[in-house]
């Protein structure tokens, strides 16, 4: 560990502005201080090979190190035996566990510019050294070397958990100096320590003035030190918390004001406005003032100037409903969104699945970037590059493994084989057949608009597999094994999360997910009037669930309806496709006015993303995005008696609903 460490350090040359180091005697490569009247000569010397450039930093080449011993000079370098020893350094210490080290400098060492080497010129040396060398990212990836002055504390954070290699560097000040830090590890205190390194590290602060209102503020980044620190003072250091308070409430205004509605019956009105919000706290910003980004290969890329998203991309949630009202409320931020998503391809291979921190983690069904593209498309958002969005739709479609998740290879493999999932040979099986069918109808009808005939072809035949998985028994969508066999024995009403043949649901639940094809599925079932009777026999079954590990996620249930959970929430609009709209009306009035309300508690399933809000606004207004790729919306039952939606084109969109029956909050 000593020698590696140590040897790492012998690869870095200091250079600070361009100027070279020189010490004292010590150093044979040394030439001493630069003197005004000293004499010039001109050296001639042949080298093996012209040097792709001098700087050590970013070129390894065997050439370079050979020129540049005469010219840089670094911390440490090898004696005849291979052996360490200080240059630059004068000593070194290291802890027990090998992982700090503590160098002394040399002190007298200048620049040939005649300024003094100093700890501050170490540290930029060093961390220029991490950003655009390979090597050191290798050889110390992941260390941080910094200087900390009395108002001022910074860190990093690597964690693995959901999404892996998940990075996060904050920069924090405090209007208070800074009297004493205790560092802790592993909750022991680590005295004379400025610096810490661990998987438990805390810090207990005291300032020099207790008394007062201490002011707070912090800037983070996935990229590094300085994005956290150019985060901060860009957007806070020179506003106080009074300000930013102000300021925070009127961003918020003309979001919300894009959509007006009016109503007597207050706690309507905000419970509106809460959802709306909800809504547009999304897509989350994951790129720095400067427009870096830390991407889904873990290096850190620049956009040309656009917003990169990726903090969060949830699209299994999102397509549904959220993403369709961002699309038509703020098409300059779908805009970026779609570019983000290319963005992610560029770089994985893959459009996003679902990905946190800008980490790809594969924990969701279906690859449902194709409908997010094809809905914004089709409301006017195209300024990207849609030959780009039809390759990467195709390839993410095509590929047989895309990653690893739930203890299996997530891919299309045996769907492209088989036409659906087997399932005794993957698990969510029904669920994945359903949605990789549905991608499909995106593909084909983004193929369409795009002048792709071809691909448009291929993808809606594709489209129609959903069909293989629907019992003509049962009149469910059930787990069919890899020989054509239906799962044996088969309850409907069964939930094991995430270890079943549906996702985060049953049978109930989830054959209805089939919103391109209502027509398709009402003729496997044998007509409009058994999917009718199918879909009240889902609304008013007894609520029971049966299973040892019953999904959490199935809440907010009217009979199986489950409201609190994505996959359903179309289906109460598919009423109106088999003649019997006021049912339609019926249960959206009572979803809204029963399972959505203005407490802490107010949403009847995990809000994932702003889908579960995006559903209560758009419902309330009174019409939804049944199949957010066809460019038709569902009518249903308004809340309120009048409402506005103000366009970014500067026209407005004005709903007006007569004789509403009045249902109070």
């Amino acid at each position: 560990m000593k020698k590696k460490i140590v040897s790492a350090l012998l690869c870095v040359a200091m250079i600070a502005t361009m100027v070279t180091g020189c010490g004292g005697s010590k150093s044979s490569s040394t030439s001493g201080n630069a003197d005004s009247t000293a004499k010039q000569f001109e050296i001639n010397a042949a080298i093996a090979a012209n040097p792709p450039a001098l700087d050590p930093h970013t070129v390894n080449a065997n050439v370079t190190g050979a020129i540049g011993i005469h010219i840089y000079e670094a911390l440490f370098q090898m004696d005849e035996n291979y052996e360490p020893q200080p240059v630059l350094a004068e000593s070194y210490e290291m802890s027990d566990d090998g992982k700090e080290y503590t160098i002394k400098l040399r002190q007298g060492v200048k620049f040939h510019n005649g300024d003094e080497m100093k700890a501050d010129d170490v540290v930029a040396s060093m961390n220029r050294w991490m950003e655009l060398s390979p090597k050191a990212k290798t050889l110390i990836g992941g260390s941080v070397f910094e200087k900390v002055d009395d108002y001022t504390v910074r860190g990093y954070r690597l964690t693995n958990g959901w999404a892996l290699e998940q990075h996060v560097y904050f920069y924090t000040t405090f209007s208070s100096p800074i009297k004493e830090c205790r560092l802790f590890l592993d909750n022991e205190c680590v005295e004379e320590t400025s610096a810490l390194k661990g998987r438990n590290v805390k810090a207990i602060l005291t300032f020099e003035n207790p008394e007062k209102i201490l002011d707070v503020k912090t800037g983070i980044s996935a990229v590094d030190m300085k994005g956290a620190e150019d985060n901060h003072r860009k957007e806070a250091a020179d506003k106080d918390f009074d300000s930013l308070k102000k300021e925070a409430a009127e961003s918020w205004t003309p979001v919300l004001g894009q959509i007006e509605v009016e109503t007597n019956d207050l706690k309507k009105k905000e419970l509106f406005y809460t959802s709306l919000h909800n809504v547009m706290m999304y897509p989350m910003l994951f790129s720095d003032v400067d427009n870096r980004f830390r991407g889904s290969d873990s290096q850190v890329h620049q956009t040309d100037g656009f917003a990169y998203y990726g903090a969060v991309i949830g699209l299994w949630d999102t397509f549904r409903a959220a993403c369709p009202l961002i699309a038509v409320l703020r098409p300059d931020v779908m805009e970026d969104y779609i570019r983000t998503a290319l963005e992610h391809f560029r770089y994985a291979g893959q459009l996003p699945i679902w990905t946190l921190a800008g980490v790809e983690t594969y924990q969701m069904t279906g690859i449902h970037s194709m409908p997010l593209i094809t809905n914004a498309y089709m409301n006017g958002v195209r300024n990207f590059d849609t030959e780009l969005a039809m390759r990467a739709m195709v390839e993410s479609a095509m590929k047989d493994t895309c990653g690893y998740s739930m203890g299996y290879f997530v891919g299309l493999e045996n769907y492209k084989k088989y036409g659906y999932v087997p399932c005794d040979m993957e698990m969510e099986s029904v669920a994945r057949t359903l949605e990789y069918a549905f991608d499909d109808w995106a593909i084909a009808r983004f193929a369409s608009l795009t002048n792709h005939p071809d691909i448009c072809k291929e993808f809606r035949t594709r489209s129609l597999n959903y069909k293989n998985v629907i019992d003509p028994v049962t009149l469910l969508a059930r787990g069919k094994t890899k020989d054509g066999l239906w799962r044996t024995p088969f309850y409907p009403l069964r939930s094991e999360h995430r270890s079943d043949d549906y996702c985060e649901g049953n049978a109930w639940q989830w054959t209805f997910f089939v919103p391109h094809d209502i027509d398709g599925l009402a003729k496997l079932m044998g007509g409009k009037e058994v999917l009718a009777s199918r879909l009240d026999s889902l609304f008013t079954m007894d609520s029971s669930l049966e299973g040892e590990t019953v999904s959490g996620d199935i809440s907010g249930l009217i009979g199986q309806y489950a409201h609190g959970n994505e996959p359903g929430h179309h289906t109460i609009y598919m009423y109106n496709e088999v003649g019997q709209p006021h049912k339609t009306q019926k249960y959206v009035n009572e979803v809204l006015t029963t399972l959505y309300d203005t407490t802490p508690t107010g949403i009847c399933g995990n809000e994932d993303t702003g889908q579960m809000s995006a559903w209560y606004v758009f419902s309330s207004l009174g019409f939804y995005p049944m199949d957010p790729v066809s460019g038709r919306y569902e009518l249903g039952a308004p809340l309120f008696d009048r409402a506005v939606i103000n366009l970014s084109s500067g026209r407005q969109f004005v709903i007006t609903a007569e004789n509403l029956i009045k249902i109070s909050m």
